[in-house]
């Protein structure tokens, strides 16, 4: 089967096909060809921990149910496409036409390889659970391939078939934007949670973001802080943080991961608890030293709101998340008036805080609002327009080196 294509994707992957049918031409490869595909190659890799992840989980609690031979052989060539499609995110993305031969090319050929054998197990199996698992899959691919490139995400739901469960901690986590060494996600919180438990990371540094309503405690190294309004806290790699949610209702809890020595998705395997009831901590206010100067994000959003130009505040530098081995997290507010360029020589994850907006990277371009992410290639030019009269105020977070 072909899964559904716009226009734009269906040429490119036409281009590709042409350039493996003929020796790997790539003369009829243009530099717009490079950067379509550079877009739709990332909003496949943000893909990798989310739907390719969770799909290959359903087929494994489907399988060992599974008694016809034929149904066994396709989920398992199934479970194998998937595998290799997860992993292909830790693979630099190139910048030239290696970026739609290889990179997108088999992007296509395995999501569609997937899709066609999931779609014959269901058919030839009894177990209805198949069809929804292939229907899930294909629903979740088509947000890429039907598109024009600019992958917007939403932190607002948990997608059918597109989170996965943090090892050793137990709580359900999707990857809204993932970057080259960066990522945005989303951990929900159901109300009879405890929150997140005491973890920490040995390559990777953190940004928690917390938004209203937000009741709870916020924890790092040996102190805490309680919070009730909107917060960015800073996480070094190798410092306990968790957050216990005391608020009584259904909670999410975005936070961007990132480390220059691992790819974005570093924390699907950099986790180690450390729950440890023993310890005494120490209560602070949330914007101590203690806890590591973190920010009243909603504060912060606001003052921006009020601004009369055009500005970026950065609010966390570099220095404060990460080290000199794995590089820093930066986050910034921003304030938007007319075009602002977002053109970065780093990737640059973008969350819509408040009003409308049109981005244009490339030749593609798309309308974004509150609660939309996307993620701007280093090198590709990219403008944020304000739409309408409402104030256009955005967070941005990179990943830079450090010294």
């Amino acid at each position: 089967m072909s899964l559904p294509a716009s226009e734009l994707y269906a040429q490119l992957l036409d281009k590709a096909r042409w350039s493996h049918a003929n020796g790997r031409n790539v003369f009829h490869i243009l530099q717009t060809d490079v950067d379509a595909a550079r877009l739709f190659s990332y909003a496949y890799r943000s893909q990798a921990i989310g739907t390719f992840h969770a799909t290959r989980v359903a087929i494994d609690a489907e399988e060992n149910g599974t008694t016809v031979p034929y149904v066994k052989t396709c989920l398992a060539q199934a479970r194998t496409l998937l595998d290799q499609l997860e992993a292909k995110a830790g693979e630099a993305l190139p910048r030239d036409f290696r970026a739609l031969i290889s990179t997108l090319y088999y992007y296509d050929h395995w999501v569609n390889q997937v899709a066609d054998v999931l779609e014959k197990a269901s058919l030839r199996g009894t177990n209805s659970k198949l069809e929804i698992i292939r229907r899930r899959f294909v629903q979740n691919i088509e947000t890429v391939s039907s598109g024009n490139g600019i992958y917007v995400g939403r932190d607002l739901v948990l997608p059918e078939q597109g989170a996965f469960i943090v090892p050793n901690l137990g709580i359900s986590i999707v990857p809204v934007i993932y970057g080259d060494y960066h990522s945005w996600n989303a951990a929900f919180l159901a109300a009879d949670q405890v929150g997140v438990s005491v973890h920490r990371h040995h390559k990777g540094a953190e940004i928690h973001l917390g938004f209203s309503p937000v009741k709870g405690r916020t924890i790092l190294g040996d102190n805490y802080a309680e919070v009730s309004e909107g917060y960015a806290m800073a996480i070094p790699p190798m410092t306990d943080h968790g957050f216990f949610n005391t608020s009584g209702h259904d909670h999410i809890v975005p936070f961007v991961f990132g480390s220059l020595t691992m790819t974005g998705w570093g924390i699907f395997f950099d986790v180690e608890p450390r729950s440890n009831p023993s310890i005494e901590r120490r209560e602070h206010s949330l914007d101590s030293p203690a806890m590591n100067h973190s920010i009243f994000l909603e504060r912060a959003i606001q003052r921006a709101r009020t601004q009369t130009t055009v500005t970026r505040e950065v609010l966390i530098p570099a220095e404060r998340a990460g080290s000199h081995e794995i590089g820093g997290l930066e986050l910034a507010v921003n304030r938007s008036h007319g075009e602002t360029d977002l053109s970065t020589s780093h990737y640059r994850i973008v969350s819509v805080q408040s009003g409308k907006g049109r981005v244009r990277i490339g030749a593609a371009h798309a309308e974004v609002g509150e609660h939309d992410h996307f993620g701007v290639p280093a090198g590709l030019a990219c403008t944020l327009t304000q739409l309408g009269d409402d104030p256009l105020v955005f967070l941005d977070a990179m990943i830079l080196p450090i010294g």
